[in-house]
Protein backbone atom coordinates (compact mmCIF):
# COMPACT_ATOMS: atom_id res chain seq x y z
CA UNK A 1 0.00 0.00 0.00
CA UNK A 2 1.19 3.23 -0.76
CA UNK A 3 -0.60 6.86 -1.36
CA UNK A 4 0.05 9.45 -4.16
CA UNK A 5 0.73 12.90 -3.56
CA UNK A 6 0.20 15.45 -6.93
CA UNK A 7 1.71 18.60 -6.82
CA UNK A 8 -0.55 21.53 -8.80
CA UNK A 9 1.69 24.47 -9.22
CA UNK A 10 -0.72 26.82 -10.06
CA UNK A 11 -2.45 29.89 -7.88
CA UNK A 12 -4.48 32.85 -9.20
CA UNK A 13 -2.56 35.43 -7.30
CA UNK A 14 0.70 35.07 -4.88
CA UNK A 15 -0.11 34.86 -1.10
CA UNK A 16 2.21 36.82 0.64
CA UNK A 17 3.17 34.44 3.31
CA UNK A 18 3.69 31.39 1.35
CA UNK A 19 6.97 29.84 0.17
CA UNK A 20 5.27 26.75 -1.88
CA UNK A 21 5.86 26.03 -5.30
CA UNK A 22 4.01 27.87 -7.62
CA UNK A 23 3.26 30.29 -10.50
CA UNK A 24 0.25 32.84 -11.73
CA UNK A 25 1.24 31.60 -15.26
CA UNK A 26 -1.77 29.70 -15.93
CA UNK A 27 -1.12 29.23 -19.75
CA UNK A 28 0.63 25.90 -19.01
CA UNK A 29 -2.01 24.20 -17.32
CA UNK A 30 -2.71 21.91 -20.41
CA UNK A 31 1.06 21.15 -20.84
CA UNK A 32 1.48 20.48 -17.04
CA UNK A 33 -1.89 18.21 -17.02
CA UNK A 34 0.02 16.03 -20.17
CA UNK A 35 3.55 15.82 -17.93
CA UNK A 36 1.63 15.18 -14.38
CA UNK A 37 0.12 12.13 -16.31
CA UNK A 38 2.97 10.64 -17.56
CA UNK A 39 5.13 10.57 -14.43
CA UNK A 40 2.03 9.77 -12.71
CA UNK A 41 2.04 6.48 -14.95
CA UNK A 42 5.65 5.77 -14.94
CA UNK A 43 5.85 5.69 -11.39
CA UNK A 44 2.61 3.77 -11.01
CA UNK A 45 4.22 0.57 -13.30
CA UNK A 46 7.17 0.75 -10.92
CA UNK A 47 5.09 1.00 -7.84
CA UNK A 48 3.33 -2.68 -7.02
CA UNK A 49 1.05 -2.95 -4.68
CA UNK A 50 -2.86 -1.03 -4.09
CA UNK A 51 -2.76 3.16 -3.31
CA UNK A 52 -4.50 3.48 -0.38
CA UNK A 53 -4.94 7.31 -0.58
CA UNK A 54 -4.27 10.17 -3.32
CA UNK A 55 -3.82 13.76 -2.45
CA UNK A 56 -3.99 16.80 -4.40
CA UNK A 57 -1.65 19.98 -3.26
CA UNK A 58 -0.26 22.92 -4.13
CA UNK A 59 -0.39 25.66 -5.21
CA UNK A 60 -4.29 25.73 -5.95
CA UNK A 61 -5.81 22.00 -6.83
CA UNK A 62 -9.01 23.54 -7.02
CA UNK A 63 -8.18 25.75 -10.11
CA UNK A 64 -6.77 22.91 -12.57
CA UNK A 65 -8.25 21.47 -15.25
CA UNK A 66 -10.98 19.24 -14.63
CA UNK A 67 -10.50 17.02 -17.75
CA UNK A 68 -6.67 16.53 -16.61
CA UNK A 69 -7.73 16.15 -13.20
CA UNK A 70 -10.15 13.21 -14.25
CA UNK A 71 -7.56 11.88 -15.92
CA UNK A 72 -5.24 11.66 -13.06
CA UNK A 73 -8.09 10.43 -10.45
CA UNK A 74 -8.92 7.74 -13.09
CA UNK A 75 -5.22 6.17 -13.11
CA UNK A 76 -4.76 6.12 -9.40
CA UNK A 77 -7.80 4.37 -9.71
CA UNK A 78 -7.36 1.91 -12.78
CA UNK A 79 -4.48 0.13 -10.80
CA UNK A 80 -7.54 -2.11 -9.60
CA UNK A 81 -7.27 -0.73 -6.03
CA UNK A 82 -10.26 1.90 -4.88
CA UNK A 83 -8.06 4.63 -2.79
CA UNK A 84 -10.11 5.00 0.88
CA UNK A 85 -9.59 9.00 0.59
CA UNK A 86 -9.60 10.72 -2.51
CA UNK A 87 -8.44 14.88 -0.95
CA UNK A 88 -8.42 18.25 -3.22
CA UNK A 89 -7.55 21.02 -1.94
CA UNK A 90 -9.81 24.07 -2.74
CA UNK A 91 -9.72 27.65 -2.23
CA UNK A 92 -13.28 29.38 -1.39
CA UNK A 93 -13.24 31.03 -4.80
CA UNK A 94 -13.08 28.53 -6.86
CA UNK A 95 -15.81 26.27 -5.27
CA UNK A 96 -19.04 26.34 -7.62
CA UNK A 97 -22.03 23.68 -8.41
CA UNK A 98 -20.45 22.65 -11.70
CA UNK A 99 -16.81 22.24 -9.87
CA UNK A 100 -18.57 20.28 -6.92
CA UNK A 101 -20.29 17.90 -9.22
CA UNK A 102 -17.17 17.43 -11.23
CA UNK A 103 -15.01 16.30 -8.28
CA UNK A 104 -17.36 14.06 -6.65
CA UNK A 105 -18.18 12.31 -9.99
CA UNK A 106 -14.62 11.62 -10.47
CA UNK A 107 -14.39 10.45 -7.15
CA UNK A 108 -12.91 12.81 -4.98
CA UNK A 109 -14.40 12.41 -1.70
CA UNK A 110 -12.76 14.91 0.38
CA UNK A 111 -11.81 18.42 0.29
CA UNK A 112 -9.35 20.62 2.51
CA UNK A 113 -10.24 23.97 2.33
CA UNK A 114 -8.31 26.99 3.06
CA UNK A 115 -10.03 29.62 4.85
CA UNK A 116 -7.05 30.86 6.82
CA UNK A 117 -9.16 33.07 8.69
CA UNK A 118 -12.85 35.04 7.92
CA UNK A 119 -11.32 38.39 8.73
CA UNK A 120 -11.66 39.94 5.60
CA UNK A 121 -9.14 42.92 6.62
CA UNK A 122 -6.24 39.82 7.51
CA UNK A 123 -7.24 38.25 4.27
CA UNK A 124 -6.38 41.62 2.25
CA UNK A 125 -2.97 41.86 4.14
CA UNK A 126 -2.08 38.47 3.48
CA UNK A 127 -3.28 38.50 -0.33
CA UNK A 128 -5.92 36.48 -0.10
CA UNK A 129 -8.84 35.90 -3.19
CA UNK A 130 -11.53 35.29 -0.87
CA UNK A 131 -13.68 37.30 1.65
CA UNK A 132 -14.67 35.59 4.93
CA UNK A 133 -18.69 34.91 3.72
CA UNK A 134 -17.27 33.19 0.60
CA UNK A 135 -15.37 30.98 2.31
CA UNK A 136 -18.61 30.00 4.54
CA UNK A 137 -21.12 30.04 1.73
CA UNK A 138 -18.14 27.19 -0.21
CA UNK A 139 -18.15 24.71 3.02
CA UNK A 140 -21.92 24.69 3.42
CA UNK A 141 -22.03 24.10 -0.16
CA UNK A 142 -19.48 21.41 -0.78
CA UNK A 143 -21.43 19.97 2.04
CA UNK A 144 -24.78 20.32 0.81
CA UNK A 145 -23.45 18.86 -2.86
CA UNK A 146 -21.86 15.69 -1.00
CA UNK A 147 -19.12 15.98 0.79
CA UNK A 148 -19.28 14.73 3.63
CA UNK A 149 -15.48 15.34 4.62
CA UNK A 150 -14.26 18.77 4.77
CA UNK A 151 -11.21 20.50 6.28
CA UNK A 152 -10.70 24.23 6.85
CA UNK A 153 -7.12 25.06 6.96
CA UNK A 154 -7.05 28.35 9.61
CA UNK A 155 -3.81 29.97 10.57
CA UNK A 156 -3.26 31.58 14.19
CA UNK A 157 -0.96 34.40 15.14
CA UNK A 158 -1.79 37.02 12.85
CA UNK A 159 -0.53 40.62 13.69
CA UNK A 160 -2.59 43.51 13.98
CA UNK A 161 -5.66 41.96 13.58
CA UNK A 162 -9.00 43.33 14.19
CA UNK A 163 -11.23 40.50 14.90
CA UNK A 164 -10.08 37.96 17.33
CA UNK A 165 -8.92 34.42 16.70
CA UNK A 166 -11.77 32.69 19.06
CA UNK A 167 -14.43 34.21 16.59
CA UNK A 168 -12.47 32.29 13.14
CA UNK A 169 -12.79 29.11 16.42
CA UNK A 170 -16.20 29.48 16.53
CA UNK A 171 -16.82 30.14 13.04
CA UNK A 172 -15.02 27.16 11.81
CA UNK A 173 -16.59 25.01 14.86
CA UNK A 174 -20.09 26.02 13.74
CA UNK A 175 -19.80 24.96 10.01
CA UNK A 176 -20.10 21.70 8.89
CA UNK A 177 -16.55 19.90 8.38
CA UNK A 178 -15.37 17.01 10.48
CA UNK A 179 -11.72 17.96 9.96
CA UNK A 180 -9.40 21.22 11.18
CA UNK A 181 -5.79 22.24 10.41
CA UNK A 182 -4.43 24.89 12.32
CA UNK A 183 -0.48 26.60 11.62
CA UNK A 184 1.17 29.07 13.03
CA UNK A 185 2.08 31.98 10.66
CA UNK A 186 5.34 31.66 9.66
CA UNK A 187 7.80 34.21 8.12
CA UNK A 188 9.72 33.07 5.55
CA UNK A 189 12.22 34.74 3.42
CA UNK A 190 11.66 35.01 -0.06
CA UNK A 191 8.04 36.40 0.68
CA UNK A 192 6.17 39.21 0.27
CA UNK A 193 5.49 39.04 4.04
CA UNK A 194 9.07 37.79 4.86
CA UNK A 195 10.54 40.78 2.99
CA UNK A 196 8.02 43.36 4.82
CA UNK A 197 9.27 41.60 8.31
CA UNK A 198 12.67 42.87 6.99
CA UNK A 199 11.88 46.30 6.62
CA UNK A 200 9.96 46.64 9.21
CA UNK A 201 6.52 47.07 7.10
CA UNK A 202 5.05 44.48 9.52
CA UNK A 203 5.84 42.60 12.88
CA UNK A 204 5.64 39.33 13.69
CA UNK A 205 2.95 38.01 16.63
CA UNK A 206 4.48 37.72 19.90
CA UNK A 207 4.76 34.28 21.21
CA UNK A 208 2.69 35.15 24.19
CA UNK A 209 -0.23 35.74 21.58
CA UNK A 210 0.62 32.49 19.79
CA UNK A 211 0.67 30.29 22.76
CA UNK A 212 -2.48 32.03 24.26
CA UNK A 213 -4.57 31.25 21.05
CA UNK A 214 -3.02 27.71 20.69
CA UNK A 215 -4.80 27.11 24.44
CA UNK A 216 -7.93 28.63 22.46
CA UNK A 217 -7.73 26.48 19.80
CA UNK A 218 -7.04 23.34 22.01
CA UNK A 219 -10.55 24.09 24.31
CA UNK A 220 -12.88 25.03 21.92
CA UNK A 221 -11.94 22.48 19.03
CA UNK A 222 -12.51 20.14 22.24
CA UNK A 223 -15.50 21.58 23.14
CA UNK A 224 -16.77 21.40 19.37
CA UNK A 225 -16.18 17.47 19.75
CA UNK A 226 -13.01 17.59 17.70
CA UNK A 227 -9.94 15.30 19.08
CA UNK A 228 -6.71 16.56 18.76
CA UNK A 229 -5.08 14.29 17.34
CA UNK A 230 -1.71 15.64 15.67
CA UNK A 231 0.51 19.07 16.64
CA UNK A 232 -1.71 21.26 13.97
CA UNK A 233 -4.94 18.84 13.12
CA UNK A 234 -8.27 18.36 14.61
CA UNK A 235 -10.47 15.35 13.96
CA UNK A 236 -14.10 14.86 14.62
CA UNK A 237 -15.49 10.81 14.59
CA UNK A 238 -14.60 9.78 11.63
CA UNK A 239 -12.41 12.56 9.85
CA UNK A 240 -8.79 11.88 10.43
CA UNK A 241 -6.85 12.50 7.42
CA UNK A 242 -5.53 8.99 6.21
CA UNK A 243 -3.05 10.95 3.99
CA UNK A 244 -1.11 12.25 6.56
CA UNK A 245 -0.42 8.78 8.51
CA UNK A 246 1.67 8.36 5.48
CA UNK A 247 3.81 11.17 6.59
CA UNK A 248 3.38 10.53 10.29
CA UNK A 249 4.21 7.49 10.29
CA UNK A 250 7.01 6.58 7.35
CA UNK A 251 4.71 4.98 4.93
CA UNK A 252 5.71 5.15 1.32
CA UNK A 253 4.01 7.84 -0.97
CA UNK A 254 5.09 8.89 -5.12
CA UNK A 255 5.22 12.38 -5.34
CA UNK A 256 3.88 13.75 -8.59
CA UNK A 257 4.43 17.11 -10.19
CA UNK A 258 7.52 20.15 -10.49
CA UNK A 259 8.72 20.56 -6.32
CA UNK A 260 6.68 17.14 -5.04
CA UNK A 261 8.72 14.82 -2.68
CA UNK A 262 8.32 11.32 -2.29
CA UNK A 263 9.61 8.32 0.29
CA UNK A 264 9.79 4.87 -0.91
CA UNK A 265 10.07 3.75 2.53
CA UNK A 266 14.46 3.96 2.72
CA UNK A 267 15.10 7.00 0.22
CA UNK A 268 13.45 10.13 -0.40
CA UNK A 269 13.11 12.02 -3.34
CA UNK A 270 11.98 15.77 -4.50
CA UNK A 271 11.13 17.12 -7.68
CA UNK A 272 12.76 20.32 -9.72
CA UNK A 273 10.57 23.05 -8.49
CA UNK A 274 10.60 24.57 -12.13
CA UNK A 275 7.65 24.39 -14.26
CA UNK A 276 9.01 24.69 -18.05
CA UNK A 277 11.86 22.69 -16.76
CA UNK A 278 9.59 20.29 -15.69
CA UNK A 279 7.36 19.52 -18.43
CA UNK A 280 10.27 20.29 -20.88
CA UNK A 281 11.78 17.19 -19.17
CA UNK A 282 8.81 15.16 -19.03
CA UNK A 283 7.75 15.76 -22.74
CA UNK A 284 11.97 14.82 -24.21
CA UNK A 285 12.10 11.80 -21.53
CA UNK A 286 11.41 8.05 -22.57
CA UNK A 287 11.92 6.70 -18.96
CA UNK A 288 11.39 7.53 -15.72
CA UNK A 289 15.21 7.77 -14.99
CA UNK A 290 15.75 10.55 -17.50
CA UNK A 291 13.72 13.17 -14.99
CA UNK A 292 15.63 14.93 -13.00
CA UNK A 293 15.18 14.83 -9.18
CA UNK A 294 17.06 14.95 -5.71
CA UNK A 295 17.69 11.78 -3.61
CA UNK A 296 18.07 11.28 -0.18
CA UNK A 297 18.81 7.61 0.98
CA UNK A 298 17.89 7.45 4.77
CA UNK A 299 20.20 5.25 7.35
CA UNK A 300 18.22 3.80 10.29
CA UNK A 301 19.60 6.48 12.59
CA UNK A 302 17.84 8.91 10.11
CA UNK A 303 14.43 6.94 10.35
CA UNK A 304 14.47 6.50 13.87
CA UNK A 305 14.89 10.46 14.58
CA UNK A 306 12.30 11.27 11.75
CA UNK A 307 9.66 8.85 13.30
CA UNK A 308 10.40 9.78 16.84
CA UNK A 309 9.58 13.33 15.90
CA UNK A 310 6.42 12.73 13.77
CA UNK A 311 5.64 10.07 16.38
CA UNK A 312 5.42 12.74 19.67
CA UNK A 313 3.82 15.35 17.13
CA UNK A 314 0.72 13.10 17.42
CA UNK A 315 -1.65 11.80 20.27
CA UNK A 316 -0.94 8.03 19.38
CA UNK A 317 3.01 8.81 20.38
CA UNK A 318 5.48 6.71 20.27
CA UNK A 319 6.16 2.86 20.97
CA UNK A 320 9.53 2.36 22.68
CA UNK A 321 9.24 -1.66 21.72
CA UNK A 322 8.82 -0.82 18.18
CA UNK A 323 11.25 1.63 17.77
CA UNK A 324 13.88 -0.57 19.29
CA UNK A 325 12.98 -3.60 16.83
CA UNK A 326 12.91 -0.83 13.57
CA UNK A 327 15.67 1.09 14.56
CA UNK A 328 17.49 -0.55 17.35
CA UNK A 329 17.23 2.92 19.05
CA UNK A 330 14.99 4.55 21.74
CA UNK A 331 14.83 7.57 23.62
CA UNK A 332 15.62 6.24 26.87
CA UNK A 333 18.71 5.00 26.12
CA UNK A 334 19.70 8.25 23.98
CA UNK A 335 19.12 10.70 27.12
CA UNK A 336 17.97 8.57 30.39
CA UNK A 337 18.23 11.56 32.60
CA UNK A 338 16.39 14.04 30.49
CA UNK A 339 13.78 11.30 30.05
CA UNK A 340 12.82 10.77 33.57
CA UNK A 341 12.97 14.41 33.75
CA UNK A 342 10.25 14.53 31.32
CA UNK A 343 8.48 12.10 32.62
CA UNK A 344 8.98 13.80 36.25
CA UNK A 345 7.67 17.13 35.23
CA UNK A 346 4.75 15.20 33.06
CA UNK A 347 5.53 16.50 29.78
CA UNK A 348 5.85 13.11 28.50
CA UNK A 349 2.71 11.06 29.77
CA UNK A 350 2.75 6.85 29.41
CA UNK A 351 -0.29 5.95 27.57
CA UNK A 352 1.14 2.38 28.47
CA UNK A 353 3.49 0.18 29.12
CA UNK A 354 5.89 1.10 26.28
CA UNK A 355 3.38 3.59 24.63
CA UNK A 356 4.11 7.72 25.49
CA UNK A 357 3.28 10.44 24.13
CA UNK A 358 3.75 14.61 24.54
CA UNK A 359 1.13 16.45 26.67
CA UNK A 360 -1.12 19.14 24.44
CA UNK A 361 -0.14 21.58 25.84
CA UNK A 362 4.04 21.23 25.11
CA UNK A 363 3.19 20.14 21.82
CA UNK A 364 4.06 23.68 20.52
CA UNK A 365 7.64 22.71 21.39
CA UNK A 366 7.66 19.22 20.59
CA UNK A 367 10.70 19.43 17.94
CA UNK A 368 12.58 20.41 20.71
CA UNK A 369 11.72 18.35 22.82
CA UNK A 370 11.83 14.95 20.60
CA UNK A 371 14.91 16.31 19.30
CA UNK A 372 16.89 15.67 23.07
CA UNK A 373 16.24 12.18 22.08
CA UNK A 374 17.83 11.68 18.80
CA UNK A 375 20.00 9.16 17.85
CA UNK A 376 23.84 10.74 16.71
CA UNK A 377 27.05 9.15 15.48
Amino acid sequence: MYGIYIHIPFCRTACHYCDFHFSTNLRTMKAMGEALIKELNWKMEQSPGAVSTLYFGGGTPSLFDLDALKILVDRCVSSGSQPSEITLEANPEDITHERLQAWLAMGINRLSIGVQTFDDDRLRWMNRAHTGQQAIEAIVAAHDAGFNHLSADLIYGLPDRKVPFSEDLQKACDLPVDHLSAYILTVEDKTVLGRNVQKGIDRVAPDSLVESEYAELCARATQAGFEHYEVSNFARPGGRAQHNQHYWTGLPYLGIGPGAHGFDGKRRSANASNNPAYIAQISKAKKLTEIQADFESLTERDRYNEHLMTGLRTANGIDIAELTRKFGHNPIAEDPQFWKQCLDDCTIVALSDDNYRIREDKWLIADRISSAFFAVD
